[in-house]
């Protein structure tokens, strides 16, 4: 008898310094192989809200397209109008807008001098913004555009509603991010970051919150057009990547299924189970419109009172990248989202390599020359 109490506190005692030498290296370091993965689980268009929206909005939020439509076509004693001329007119002026004005309509754009975003181009010009924290030169003329559309507001928007159900509900919009060379994930100057598109479904908690540690297949056969390479790196925890043109995947139940953003980049704060912040740049008026078309029909912008046709004239005016080689009009507008990422392993087994972000250990950093 007592030879199997020895025994069993023998064995207990194994395991307890089994269990706390794995604590330990869990502790050190959440990298493994200098490599850790994240997978996106929100993003939202940054609109920046005051308490009572009177500060952004102080004539209200814009009309929606049942709202015009009562507009321009006012019921009238003895006026019965043709379907032609009324539904099918307006609808054909949605989906080819012009930049004539609309004498009837009036479109409010969001005021003020604050706006959640990026300093795109380095600069601090007359029309740039001011960050919450008191950043100047923040770049995000779609703000002007969106911000008193309540589609884009929170916390009930129904942009803002229905992206994260489809980021839930469509493995097709998995965007992947996966940092390698790294030392250290509060300061390093020289980290690799890699974008993906997934396979997987999002993991969720028992109350359907997002939770770190699923894990991720990499889209090497359909998802090659996202792949792209940026050079980033971390200082005080944040991470901040250079300028790249990059595509990700954005289906919303139809339509084109990506978003394409000049001199995009991202400002994160990078943690062991998540990240979290900003991504910010130049969105291309014609792709982003028709892109809005496409995914949501004018019945379901009516729900978020979002007058599609009257966004494209604002767009158009307040654009401030990129313009066109022969014109000399921009083609884009600067914008940025608030977006929250959870730690994920990353597998790349389709392209016969090691699963990096997974894998326990790993040689040592070399740095690449030049950087």
């Amino acid at each position: 008898m007592q030879s199997y109490q020895s025994m069993k506190l023998a064995c207990a005692s194994l395991l307890g310094s089994a269990l706390g030498v794995a604590t330990a290296q869990a502790a050190d370091s959440p990298l493994r192989g200098h490599t850790i993965g994240y997978v996106l689980t929100t993003k939202n268009v940054a609109i920046w809200q005051s308490p009572d929206g009177k500060v952004e909005c102080p004539d209200g939020l814009n009309d929606g397209p049942r709202e015009q439509f009562k507009t321009l076509y006012p019921e009238k004693s003895g006026v019965h109008y043709k379907f032609v001329e009324t539904q099918l007119e307006r609808e054909g002026q949605i989906w080819n807008p012009t930049t004539e004005p609309e004498s009837k309509l009036t479109f409010k754009e969001a005021q003020g001098t604050t706006a959640i975003g990026l300093n795109l181009d380095g600069k601090i010009g007359p029309r740039d913004f001011t960050s919450p924290d008191g950043e100047k030169g923040i770049d995000n003329q779609m703000y002007r555009v969106l911000g008193c559309v309540g589609n884009y507001r929170g916390p009930d928007g129904s942009y803002r509603h229905f992206i994260e159900d489809y980021m839930r509900k469509f493995n097709y919009n998995r965007f992947l991010m996966e940092l390698t060379n790294v030392d250290d994930l509060t300061n390093d100057d020289d980290v690799d970051v890699t974008l993906y598109r997934g396979k997987d479904p999002l993991m969720v908690d028992a109350l359907g919150g997002f939770t770190s540690g699923s894990t991720q297949h990499v889209d090497f056969r359909w998802g090659k057009s996202f792949i792209y390479h940026l050079h980033g790196k971390i200082k005080d925890g944040v991470l901040t990547t250079d300028p790249s043109d990059v595509t990700f995947p954005e289906s919303q139940a139809r339509g084109v299924p990506y978003l394409s953003v000049r001199g995009w980049r991202v400002r994160l704060k990078v943690k062991p189970e998540s990240a979290g912040g900003l991504m910010a740049g130049y969105t291309d008026i014609e792709r982003y419109y028709n892109s809005l078309g496409q995914n949501w029909s004018t019945h379901h912008r009516s729900y978020g009172a979002e007058p599609m046709a009257s966004e494209y004239r604002a767009m158009l005016k307040n654009a401030d990248g990129y313009p066109d080689p022969t014109t000399g009009q921009n083609t884009a507008i600067s914008m940025a989202w608030e977006i929250k990422f959870a730690q994920a392993f990353i597998l790349h087994d389709e392209q016969d390599k090691p699963a990096i972000s997974s894998a326990h250990g790993g040689s040592a950093k070399t740095k690449v020359a030049g950087r």
